[in-house]
């Protein structure tokens, strides 16, 4: 995208600034909706909706201004290069500490104008001894250097004491830290590329563990943090050596350990925060969480929800938190709402990202002088996502200062395969779901995948085939999304020959009832036009009026080969059963008029209509409602469809009057 934000200012310019403390431009200070710490702000929509850039924008905002930490929870390393991903099934490492340890380090980076860069040392102590520290007989193959086996040895003597010299303690801790220190990289071997950002963050425990008694600083925030909880005995140093066995459990103890960690990282943040720096209300710090609906993302979340809610009525500083997840948005209020003054009171606090806009869609366009159909083109096939709309937009706006015009189909041709990486990353799943695009229902999919790959002989094979790209689609938050089937579309037409497009829909066609709506789907997009006007005919003379219009509106979605495509020759002609031997009636010639100008007009590369087009919609329906009151549901479908279809409308999405008498 162009870093342009649609639809999400009032959050970016309004709601930001009022959990951070600080204009997202200026240098003023802004008063905090939260003054006793701001729930996490999760921000849900699908993909390309424009969460990313969204938060990409308040990263530009802010960074060099409050302390930060961006990172993604769905990349490798969480984003961070060189950095290889966490392990949760190893003794000393998950990915929660590796998430803490790079928040750490992005939040003690310097700050100009912030004064001392924030320390934490009570996380820095949790994730050295979760880190380092191997309790007896853990099972694991010790592969680290003698020096440091000593050195833990010796340690373990006094942590074990029931009286310990604390000055030899003190010694002890010395040598263990330094070589714990020397050999990071063997230490931290489950998360290679983590020792570097992992040395900075442990710096801070040297002094908390040499330094302070067990009753002061940092030990003492552990040790009474474990003295609430049960099977923790000794003072606070011995109480932190002890914390380790529960994290190592691998099992809701390692859970229960994280949330101490998450505590602690939380409470180091308050401390950074002393009378001076409330009394100047400086601004809080600001966590940017991508992609928070992984694995990872929900655990980390639900953490920090129960952090935040650790000292209920009291004003701690807690940081500004947004965090996106991929989702529907419907259900939940849209960023717009925290506009003004808002301050909503819900948490969690979830927000939905809006849908782009007819009015950004045309800034989008406003380079060049794009023909008048294009908005709504454009419109059509992003779905609402302004990630999308700006790939079709941007790829227009070439075109059109290439050669001076452009055409809907080409438009497609040249951004479909663009959208749909986007949409579905899988290049695996996203042919999958090309191919079984061509079925209109559930019933027609695994066929289709039998006739495209004969080589898959079992029954089960192919349906788990079908299964995984409809499951891959669901958990990508796209199922039942048009514009998406549109793109499918789209794309199976341009990439198989005609031959093949025949094929495919006959072989759909004959999975199908001859007797139903999808057959005749199947058969319009062969481009048998007249044998779908028969069949509809002599249904018109049976059927309910609202039934056979709901029957229009499905076959005359019809997909559309490519322009140069000719309906199969030797195609039969079948004569008409409702005309029988007689020339074809008003009745006859309105289905006839109806069925494939419909087809034409639900096209999505299709023009605006013609209003003489328009004009032949109404009068065909009026000729079949006949001025008799059974036949209501046509005369409220010849005032509603013509200026639906100007408005953009199109098959199947025609409105039918199902209370209409019949």
């Amino acid at each position: 995208m162009d870093g342009r934000l649609y639809g999400q200012q009032a959050l970016q310019e309004g709601f930001v600034p009022r959990l951070v403390g600080l204009h997202h431009k200026d240098g003023y200070l802004v008063p905090f909706a939260y003054p006793k710490g701001a729930p996490v702000v999760r921000i849900v929509g699908g993909r390309g909706s424009g969460k990313t850039a969204l938060l990409g924008a308040v990263h530009d905002a802010y960074n060099g201004r409050v302390p930060l930490a961006r990172v993604d929870l769905g990349a490798p390393g969480f984003g961070e290069p060189g950095v290889a991903d966490g392990d949760d099934d190893v003794p000393n490492a998950s990915r929660i500490t590796h998430l803490l340890y790079l928040l750490a380090y992005k939040l003690g980076l310097e700050v100009r104008h912030f004064g001392k860069p924030m320390a934490f040392p009570r996380l820095s102590l949790g994730l050295l001894v979760v880190t380092a520290w191997r309790p007896l007989n853990s099972g694991e193959t010790d592969v680290r250097p003698p020096d440091l086996r000593r050195a833990e040895a010796d340690l373990r003597t006094f942590i074990t004491a029931e009286d310990p010299d604390v000055r030899r303690r003190r010694e002890s801790l010395g040598r263990w830290f330094d070589l714990v220190t020397d050999n990071l990289p063997l230490v931290l071997s489950a998360v290679p590329g983590l020792d570097t950002i992992a040395g900075i963050v442990l710096d801070a425990a040297r002094t908390q563990l040499v330094r302070n008694e067990p009753d002061k600083g940092a030990l003492a925030w552990w040790g009474g943090r474990l003295h609430r909880s049960q099977g923790y005995q000794g003072d606070s140093l011995q109480r932190l050596f002890q914390f380790v066995r529960g994290f190592r459990r691998l099992d809701d103890r390692r859970r229960t350990a994280e949330e101490h960690l998450v505590a602690a990282l939380l409470d180091d943040i308050d401390a950074n925060y002393g009378t001076l720096r409330r009394l100047n209300k400086k601004p809080r710090p600001l966590l940017l969480l991508d992609n928070a609906h992984t694995d990872v993302g929900r655990v980390f979340l639900d953490l920090l929800d129960a952090g935040h809610g650790d000292a209920p009525g009291k004003a701690r500083t807690r940081p500004a938190a947004l965090a996106t997840l991929l989702g529907r948005s419907h259900g939940h209020p849209p960023l717009s709402e925290v506009g003004g003054d808002a301050v909503p009171q819900a948490r969690p606090l979830v927000l939905s990202v809006p849908d782009i806009e007819p009015a950004h869609i045309a800034e989008m366009l406003s380079p060049v002088d794009y023909p008048d159909h294009l908005p709504r083109v454009v419109a059509r096939y992003s779905g609402g996502r302004a990630a999308s709309a700006r790939i079709l937009a941007d790829a227009a706006v070439r075109r059109v200062e290439e050669v001076g015009t452009i055409r809907g189909g080409e438009l497609l041709d040249e951004a479909a395969p663009a959208l749909l990486a986007k949409l579905l990353p899988d290049p695996v799943m996203r042919e999958r779901l090309v191919l079984l695009s061509a079925a209109a229902d559930a019933g027609t999919r695994r066929g289709l995948w039998t006739f495209a790959h004969p080589e898959d002989h079992s029954e089960e094979m192919v349906a788990v085939r079908v299964r995984e790209a409809d499951d891959y689609r669901t958990r990508s938050c796209l199922d039942g999304d048009r514009a998406l089937d549109l793109l499918l579309r789209h794309r199976l037409a341009a990439t198989v020959t005609h031959e093949r497009w025949r094929d495919t829909q006959l072989r759909l066609r004959s999975l199908c009832d001859p007797r139903g709506d999808t057959y005749l789907h199947h058969t319009l997009a062969l481009g048998r036009v007249e044998e779908v006007v028969s069949v509809l005919h002599h249904r018109f003379t049976v059927a309910p009026p609202a039934a056979w219009l709901t029957s229009l509106n499905l076959i005359c979605a019809a997909p559309h080969p490519r322009e140069d495509y000719e309906p199969p020759a030797g195609s039969p002609t079948l004569s008409c059963t409702a005309c029988g031997s007689d020339a074809p009636g008003p009745h006859h010639d309105a289905v006839a008029s109806l069925v494939p100008l419909l087809w034409r007009l639900s096209d999505p590369l299709t023009l605006a209509p013609r209003e003489d087009e328009l004009t032949t919609v109404r009068i065909a329906l009026e000729t079949l409602y006949g001025n008799k009151a059974a036949h209501a549901a046509y005369r409220e479908a010849s005032a509603a469809w013509p200026a639906r279809l100007r408005a953009g409308t199109q098959a199947p999405d025609l409105p039918v009057q199902e209370g209409a008498a019949s």
